[in-house]
């Protein structure tokens, strides 16, 4: 029996966690389980060839917003070639339907939500040939749920990628509540322990890799489990490491910010989500912010030079019209982050964001990643002109490149805003969109532009 468990990642840099850890758990029976992982980026006859080739009992997928179009496309196929093949597909873009899923791809079946102890049902259902028995949708609720403690460390089993990120997972679910992310879905929370990620983290410092992304969606939630794993990597740094997390900034205390000061430069990058300053904008996406206090919180950080702080906005919004999200923009500009990310609101099946939609007269794509299109407050005209503001200020902000001319240029405009909003009106009139330029072309189009603006 030859079980066959399907990555598609959006880059090469990136891997697929949930495979590596399914297969983790599959004890006696992982000799019947192999891993192909593949990119969005590859022709998709290559990756159906290469399925192909290893002539697989079972296929499952693991799907998200960025490859469900071609995993789709993929399974349409592999259904002529591999007509005697079961097809089975799990992660967040399936599970909140798994049903409707199942008659579009003509699946064998569906892995709803948590899927380490449905994964081991199903392997083990097939080896023993018992397949018939396994109902169409298998979920926490009809298969043995792990503990998160139970789960094996499968990073220490495989030989670390060179050029690729490694993720790891020290928590699962959010205790927050944001309209529009899927975590606030299901309210349950669970922590692996503290003593068991700070050995395995040991791991990870002995091998020396260049970095290590904790995927958890709020890192610090819990200071009973957060606070001791940092004081671990601040005892234990071996030089070389980074390590991401993903933190709101207003959980940050006089502890944190002690153990913070003392790492490193280099040792740890944060990623904190503002998604927006304006008040009312926060309270219908029910979140709880308090600007101030994270601007407070980032600027202390980054005053001690050491940590590289990674900042968010979401564009589309509810009560965020052009005008308010120039507010936003110009707000967390103002802090200097190392790189502010201009995201897009996804709406995402079974999300409020999504039950809410008509209330906002919300219109977004309906193909993944299901981006904004328009609301009540933001044209699609005025979404084109943010999405060409975001691709100019990757360019010369978050590259890092360019970082004294843009100060030297800022005196000259009215806002943060104004000054890249107006370079990508020159990149436009001058039919730059779309064109990959070398460094030194970079250089010269903002020369140009700076004299024509000066």
């Amino acid at each position: 029996m030859k079980i066959l468990l399907v990555a598609v990642n959006a880059k090469y840099i990136h891997s697929n966690p949930a495979v590596f850890s399914l297969k983790a758990c599959t004890g006696a029976y992982s000799s019947h389980v192999q891993i192909a992982e593949f990119t969005i980026n590859q022709a998709p006859a290559f990756l159906l060839q290469e399925i192909y080739k290893k002539q697989p009992d079972v296929i499952a997928f693991s799907c998200y917003i960025w490859n469900r179009t071609l995993i789709g496309q993929l399974i349409g196929d592999l259904h002529k070639i591999l007509p005697d093949t079961d097809i089975w597909a799990g992660g967040p873009e399936v599970s909140y339907d798994p049903y409707e899923t199942i008659k579009e791809w003509r699946l064998r079946g569906v892995l709803a939500g948590a899927g380490e102890g449905s994964f081991s049902f199903l392997v083990a259902a097939y080896v023993q040939g018992k397949k018939d028995s396994l109902p169409k949708v298998l979920t926490t609720a009809n298969t043995p749920r792990l503990a998160f403690d139970d789960i094996p460390f499968w990073h220490q089993d495989m030989e670390m990628p060179k050029n690729r990120i490694i993720y790891y997972e020290s928590s699962r679910g959010c205790p927050f509540s944001c309209s529009y992310c899927l975590s606030s879905i299901e309210k349950r929370m669970e922590f692996r322990s503290t003593e068991r990620v700070c050995e395995e983290l040991a791991f990870f410092l002995a091998q020396k890799v260049p970095q290590v992304k904790f995927v958890d969606r709020t890192f610090n939630c819990n200071k009973k489990h957060a606070l001791p794993i940092l004081q671990y990597l601040l005892l234990h740094d071996n030089g070389i490491t980074n390590f991401h997390f993903e933190i709101t900034a207003g959980l940050l205390d006089e502890d944190y910010f002690a153990l913070l000061k003392q790492m490193r430069p280099g040792a740890v990058q944060l990623e904190i989500g503002v998604q927006s300053t304006n008040p009312q904008t926060i309270q219908e996406i029910d979140r709880n912010m308090d600007f101030a206090k994270v601007a407070g919180a980032v600027r202390r950080i980054l005053s001690w030079n050491n940590i590289h702080v990674h900042l968010d906005l979401i564009a589309g919004l509810p009560y965020e019209d052009f005008q308010s999200f120039q507010a936003s923009f110009n707000d967390v500009y103002a802090l200097r982050p190392m790189q502010l990310q201009l995201g897009f609101l996804k709406v995402l099946k079974g999300s409020a964001m999504e039950a809410r939609a008509p209330k906002y007269s919300l219109v977004s794509s309906s193909q993944p990643p299901y981006e904004v299109l328009s609301t009540k407050w933001l044209s699609y005209a005025q979404i084109c002109r943010l999405k060409q503001l975001e691709e100019v200020f990757e360019i010369y902000y978050n590259s890092g490149q360019f970082t004294h001319t843009l100060e030297l240029l800022l005196p000259y405009f009215a806002s943060p805003f104004a000054m890249y909003d107006s370079l990508a009106g020159w990149f436009a009139a001058h039919s730059l969109f779309g064109i990959l330029s070398s460094r030194i072309r970079k250089y010269e189009i903002l020369l140009e532009f700076a004299t024509s603006r000066i």
